[in-house]
């Protein structure tokens, strides 16, 4: 007997030692803690010792069915980190394995998505790039100078990334329940908590506003195909194997989100482009559509350029919860020749949370795009910027920038591309004095005009004249 016994406990250890290496606590340490646990409740009810205990029916017919009063349930806090070998090297297996619930797509819902981002006349034909199923929404290191950044590429992901980035950083620096100088400073340097927690409001507040605040989706991607091949969506990989999961109050999104936000960030998840199929059918396409204000044979009834970049009317539709492709404020009816259009053309209609500055030295000087008062005065100093098909942000941490015009008078932006190489970079800018005398005839103030930086040039669509330096590197856009 003595033998056995110890058999017995040279196997319970070999066990535990196994489960250790797995990274899971020990069975019999968890049942140590539940039954500290359980004792501590019953002292306060009497609840006798005899009455907890879990008895299992004999498969006896005779046997008497005895009812349980209290069900032990045991929790795994994380399960082991599946990997496979590549070679010489070691990965984590990519891929939801352990996705429960939500609804398989369709080949009907496929079809519309794919229309939505190409176009219909491209959507047989035209695939997603290899930059953008690389990209995810992932952050820099936090030791860096870019704790609170996302990571870009140099492709059409970027705007989409970075308009995350623009309301991560409404959650960092403004939704904050007790604001401070001292915590407003510092809200560019977050631990890893604060900015898990601001990238999660940003992608929910995303969702939630192009679902005009009623309901939204989210599409995740799992292992298996959910439709069997089909003449009218060509696989892709992709679209084949995504869940939805709809949501009609924001309090569920922000649960769901705070469970599933790491499957946008895992490499071969595709993390942009299951923001992007969330964004498309929380919105509708049907709604996006209406939006677009363009004929069903229209070509340009897309929300991604022939590059794959963002349009406008995707830049808006992020920024204002609209796919309208227009920047102007309420709804034009005459065109440039003062003649009536046919139909109106409606653009913003009310002032926006984040802004939008627009320029492009490739275009002439009488037909530049203007973007209006409702994008360039938003609520917060946060603002989208297109700079020669280049997507940037800058933003400040003085809300009193949008709503004081005193404090215009001198001031600083930050302006951030989440790219690589990107270094940190300040613009001072001073708009009492605003720049020099420039010169008398047309000749010289176009030379001038060529050699001022665009970036700079796009600012003053907002600050006519203002005076810029750049803090802390060379003008490079």
């Amino acid at each position: 007997m003595a033998k056995a016994d110890m058999d017995i406990e040279m196997n319970g250890a070999s066990s535990s030692k196994d489960t250790n290496k797995l990274g899971l606590t020990p069975t019999g340490y968890e049942r140590e803690k539940l039954n500290r646990l359980l004792k501590i409740l019953d002292g306060g009810f009497g609840v006798d010792e005899s009455k907890r205990r879990v008895r299992f029916r004999d498969a006896e017919k005779d046997s008497p069915r005895l009812l349980t009063q209290r069900v032990k349930t045991f929790y795994v806090e994380s399960w082991p980190e599946v990997k496979v070998k590549l070679g010489n090297t070691i990965r984590p297996m990519s891929g939801s394995r352990h996705l429960i619930g939500g609804t398989p797509i369709t080949v009907e819902t496929a079809v519309s998505l794919k229309h939505m981002i190409f176009g219909s006349w491209a959507s047989q034909v035209h695939f997603f790039s290899t930059e953008w199923r690389k990209s995810t929404i992932d952050f820099y290191d936090i030791s860096g100078p870019f704790s609170f950044g996302l990571q870009t590429l140099k492709c059409g992901s970027r705007g989409l990334v970075l308009a995350i980035q623009a309301y991560l950083l409404k959650s960092l620096i403004f939704d904050r329940q007790f604001a401070s100088i001292a915590l407003i400073r510092s809200a560019l340097q977050p631990n890893d908590f604060e900015r898990r927690r601001a990238l999660i409001s940003a992608m929910c507040q995303i969702l939630w506003l192009v679902g005009d605040n009623r309901r939204c989706c989210v599409c995740l991607q799992q292992v298996d195909r959910c439709y069997a091949n089909d003449y009218r969506c060509r696989d892709d990989g992709i679209t084949e194997k995504i869940l939805l999961f709809e949501f009609k109050k924001y309090q569920d999104l922000e649960m769901f989100m705070k469970r599933h936000w790491t499957e946008f960030q895992r490499e071969g998840n595709n993390g942009c482009i299951m923001f992007l199929y969330s964004i498309i059918l929380s919105r509708t396409p049907g709604k996006i559509y209406e939006d677009l204000q363009m004929d069903e044979d229209d070509r340009q009834r897309k929300l991604l350029t022939d590059n794959e970049a963002c349009s406008t009317a995707f830049l808006n539709l992020l920024m204002t919860g609209m796919a309208t492709p227009y920047l102007h404020n309420n709804n034009q009816i005459y065109s440039e020749e003062a003649k009536v259009l046919a139909k109106p053309r409606r653009g913003i209609q009310s002032r926006s949370t984040i802004g939008f500055l627009y320029f492009d030295k490739t275009e002439p000087q009488k037909d530049r795009t203007e973007v209006g008062s409702m994008l360039k005065t938003p609520k917060l100093p946060i603002w989208l910027t297109s700079t020669n098909g280049q997507i940037g942000l800058l933003f400040s941490n003085k809300i009193e920038l949008v709503s004081d015009w005193r404090v215009e008078n001198r001031f600083s932006l930050q302006y951030y591309t989440g790219l690589s190489a990107h270094k940190p970079c300040t613009l001072e800018i001073e708009t009492r004095n605003g720049r020099t005398i420039r010169g008398q005839t047309l000749l010289t103030r176009r030379k001038e005009d060529d050699r001022i930086p665009s970036l700079e040039q796009g600012i003053m669509t907002k600050w006519y004249g203002a005076a810029i330096k750049w803090q802390g590197c060379d003008p490079f856009i």
